[in-house]
Order: structure tokens, then sequence, then C-alpha cells
């Protein structure tokens, strides 16, 4: 298979493991009240009560940047635990959020299962975040992904994806060992796994040398 082939490519012995272990309404206008000079005095006061409104407003959340430390709560697995990136610090961290009616989601995720089977948890965890699904379509996906290794999480309400700024889907982040965004893919297409097992290979690459300036350091 493609993707097995593909993740076989993972280069594990980069950590010192030798074998498998390796996101009220937004105010886009707040409304042009005054259209004329004649207008002017009439609306003035309902204006800065409209301006006030629109600050008060909450804004969809900005996407963490490259670098930044993302939110880590995830969700609940379906042994209904609570799931935190900070439970794997340390590990390279695959994040994915998807629903039952994206079709590309339902090509990406066997092919990340397929990752982490053959990475193990040693090193990378692959979280996959349902959002919004209703309570019969997340309980038809969960049985039909019942022998998936990776981690299946719920975002009932999209508070979670949203603190993401997450806005379509599959919507992918690379988590480094440090907990900070390494990488983040919108969409899914014939060479993505290609292209998370190169990024995945570089931030272990990036990883190791980080380790081994801080260990010369102390030395």
């Amino acid at each position: 298979m493609r993707q097995q082939a593909a993740a076989g490519g993972l280069d594990f012995g980069q950590f010192g493991h030798r074998g498998s272990p390796i996101r009220a309404m937004r105010c886009i206008h707040c409304m042009d009240f005054i259209r004329g000079q004649h207008m002017r005095n009439a609306w003035s006061g309902l204006f800065g009560v409209a301006l006030a409104l629109c600050a008060a407003m909450p804004l969809q959340a900005a996407e963490p940047k490259i670098g930044e430390l993302p939110p880590a709560l995830l969700g609940r697995d379906r042994q209904g635990d609570v799931v935190d990136l900070a439970q794997h610090r340390g590990k390279i961290v695959v994040v994915t959020f998807w629903a039952s009616w994206c079709g590309p989601c339902r090509k990406e995720l066997p092919g990340l299962d397929a990752l982490q089977k053959h990475a193990g948890d040693k090193i990378l965890k692959v979280i996959a975040v349902n959002v919004q699904d209703s309570t019969e379509d997340y309980r038809t996906m969960m049985r039909q992904m019942k022998d998936f290794s990776i981690t299946l999480t719920r975002d009932r309400s999209g508070e979670i994806a949203e603190g993401y700024g997450v806005k379509a889907y599959p919507n992918l982040w690379i988590i480094d060992p440090q907990g900070k965004v390494a990488a983040h893919h919108v969409g899914y297409g014939e060479d993505s796994l290609d292209r998370l097992v190169a990024q995945i290979n570089q931030v272990i690459v990036a990883e190791q040398q980080r380790r081994n300036a801080a260990a010369a350091t102390a030395g």
C-alpha cells in the first residue's frame, strides 16, 4: 500500500530509538448608519451604540501560528477520558479535525491510522478530533473505526475547533515535542501522507539538534 510505504520512510532512529518506535456573530461592517450629511445628527447616537456592541462581540479565534503553543484540550476519547496535549509532551503529535460528512477526511483517517500503527506511540501520537457530528453519526463512525490505533476524541460544541481557527476539513496540525505548532495543513490529496511523513522527519531532526545543543551547553 502507498500509505504503508510512505509511513516506512519515517526516520525513527533520530530520537535514539531503533525499529518501529518514531480553533455573537462577527461585526463585519458595524453597519453604515450614516449615508448623508442630513442624517448624521439623527443617527449619531445609534451609531455609537452599535460600535460599542461590536467591540463587545467575541471574534472567531485566530488560528495558532507556527512556533506558538496551541490550545491543549482536545476533547474526550472513546473511554470518556480527557485528552490534553500536555499528556504527550516529548512526542510529536499529529492533530486532525474531521467530520463524518467530509469525504477527504474519510480518506485521510485510514492513512493516519496506518502511520500510527507503523510508528508506534513512543515518539508519535495521532489524535483525530470529530467536530459537531450528531450522536448517531458519531457512533456510526466509531463502530467503523473500532480497530483504529489513533486516539479518537469528540468536540460536541465545536469550541475546540474554534480555538484552532478551523474553517475547513480535514484540518491537520503537527505539534513538536515542545508542544509548539510545527506545521498546519488544510485539505487532503494524494501526496498528503508523503508530505506529512517528510515534515515529521524534519521535526525529528530539529528536536535531535535541540537536544544535542542542550547537552553541549550543559556539558
